[in-house]
């Protein structure tokens, strides 16, 4: 198509843009579910008159899409990190436009150009929005190339009813981001959303369930498929598995995303082969990965008893050291649960003393000795003959203010992850820096910080500051105050933080232990780029033709 249009005297230009959607604090609260959009100038090149959302260039200075995205919003409407919030981010998709520019400097010159869109939601923040979930839009002054701005029906685009008025591809970029409040996908998203329980491997796991259901159901629907209609399905099949991927848990988003990405690797190879019952495969491929992510955590328990043999345990001359090994530890993890657990079972001469910071709001550290101690009751029962797993882990349960105490004399501190960076900083439960740091004070540097933790947890590159913070419902930490009341400058004047994750920097961190064994910085370094490079091959860039 660009030689065609060469030939003919036209041009036809790569343009690379950022597409942001803005909605209300709530955008799910009432219908009719609204966006706000802005209604373009006559002063700019494009669409001049078209409803739009805001958008612009990727320019050389901008890091990433997003950064372009934060730049264009302020740029265009002064709206900042003060007022709005990332809500979702899109798949990018591509189409062309053989006259997407006029009037280019006073001729009528035509320009056709190849649109490379990445969408982005953001959403008004919720002081900004009255009880019936209105925006004050004053916070905001347009720049040039809006006339005004206005909130118009989410239906009423998707349907096609006003796509007159708007910008080409509206409904597409629309589509990246918004999620059918009545779809399977949308209850999927909102389950992930609000488990505050499940650490980052579960929930990765109940993400490739959630694809799993998803297939079934729509086998269910689906009449005898030809080919095309195969290949149209998997796009969207596809859609939802980014929005699992990226958008269910953006804090938790490694693990499911590293999940998801290889599950749909392997479940691709049957769209390529065109079978009759793809459906059929597709799920099988699916159940295939799950049987797999459980022979992985086993592999993690493995290496974590070995790495404790060899630290510890193995001696010259072939000798074995009893010593008990002091660990201190907080949350819950099933990971560093199941990985104890195997040790001793694994070893019979080990013996752990194991420190549990309460970890609060939700005191996942009581949780986590509670689970420990049924589930040492479970193996004893099986194993009666052996020496008794609860003789040699003894549990010390204390408050997270009493990390100094405990972590006098600790050997190791043991941590997991929900996210660990390209350069090796972990993403972990809040409260793992400041138990990092004490102890490491304490102990005049002695101890030895352990990161127990699945590969799939490796993020694409990028720096820990570019993942936002997930602030929690405050009424957590607040239902462990017993006040009945609350004096009447209280909102006014105090904030409640309930963040949920920290970072611990890599140079506090010793060891790295996975399902491969211990892990260097520069293999962690190395395994980012594979996973960045996985992702980018299986989210690929949607095509217009797909869709339709």
């Amino acid at each position: 198509m660009a030689q065609q249009l060469c030939a003919l005297g036209g041009t036809l230009e790569r343009r690379s843009v950022v597409s942001v959607l803005l909605f209300p604090f709530h955008p799910y609260s009432s219908k009719p579910y609204r966006l706000l959009l802005f209604r373009r100038s006559d002063k700019v090149n494009t669409y001049r008159r078209k409803l739009a959302p805001i958008a612009g260039s990727i320019e050389l200075d901008d890091k990433t899409p997003l950064d372009a995205a934060w730049r264009e919003l302020k740029e265009e409407t002064t709206l900042g990190p003060q007022q709005i919030e990332l809500w979702r981010r899109g798949p990018g998709f591509e189409f062309t436009d053989e006259k997407a520019v006029s009037g280019r400097d006073g001729t009528s010159e035509k320009i056709g150009r190849i649109w490379t869109v990445h969408p982005f939601a953001f959403r008004m923040k919720n002081e900004f929005v009255d009880e019936n979930n209105n925006v004050d839009t004053s916070v905001m002054q347009l720049d040039w190339e809006h006339f005004n701005c206005e909130w118009n029906d989410v239906d009423d685009i998707l349907s096609g009813k006003i796509l007159d008025e708007c910008v080409p591809r509206l409904e597409i970029t629309l589509g990246q981001v918004w999620i059918d409040p009545e779809s399977a996908l949308h209850t999927a998203v909102e389950e992930l959303q609000l488990d505050h329980v499940h650490g980052a491997r579960e929930l990765a796991t109940m993400a490739v369930k959630s694809l799993i259901s998803i297939v079934a159901n729509e086998r269910q629907a689906s009449e005898r498929s030809t080919p095309e209609d195969i290949v149209r399905w998997w796009e969207s099949f596809r859609l939802k598995a980014f929005h699992l991927a990226v958008n269910a848990r953006p804090s938790m988003g490694a693990a499911m995303s590293s999940a998801i990405v290889a599950a749909l690797r392997d479940a691709k190879e049957h769209i390529n082969e065109a079978e009759e019952d793809v459906f059929t495969k597709v799920e099988e491929s699916l159940e295939t990965t799950l049987t797999k992510r459980g022979e992985v955590s086993k592999r993690v328990s493995e290496q974590f008893s070995a790495f404790l043999q060899q630290k510890f345990q193995a001696q010259p001359g072939g000798k074995e050291n009893n010593k008990t090994i002091r660990i201190l530890t907080l949350s819950s993890s099933s990971t560093i649960k199941a990985a104890i657990l195997h040790a001793l079972d694994a070893n019979s001469s080990l013996m752990i003393e194991l420190r549990i910071l309460e970890s609060r709001p939700l005191c996942e550290g009581a949780s986590f000795a509670k689970a420990l101690t049924e589930e040492v009751g479970k193996l004893e029962t099986a194993q009666a003959e052996r020496t008794t797993i609860q003789d040699r882990l003894q549990i010390v349960l204390a408050t997270d203010a009493s990390v100094g105490l405990l972590g006098r004399d600790v050997d190791l501190v043991i941590i997991g992850a929900d996210r660990i960076s390209e350069a090796g900083d972990v993403s972990n439960k809040t409260g793992s820096l400041p138990a990092v740091l004490t102890c490491k004070q304490v102990t005049g540097g002695s101890v030895r910080v352990v990161c127990i933790s699945e590969a799939e947890k490796i993020a694409p590159p990028g720096t820990a500051a570019e993942h936002p913070e997930e602030d929690n419902d405050q009424n957590e930490v607040a239902s462990g105050w017993n006040m009945q009341t609350t004096p009447s400058l209280w909102d006014k004047m105090v904030a409640v933080r309930n963040i949920y994750f920290e970072w611990v920097p890599a140079e506090y961190v010793d060891y790295y232990v996975c399902e491969d064994g211990t892990l260097s910085t520069e293999d962690i370094q190395t395994r980012s780029k594979q996973i960045s490079e996985l992702t980018a091959e299986v989210f690929s860039v949607f095509r217009v033709k797909d869709f339709q």
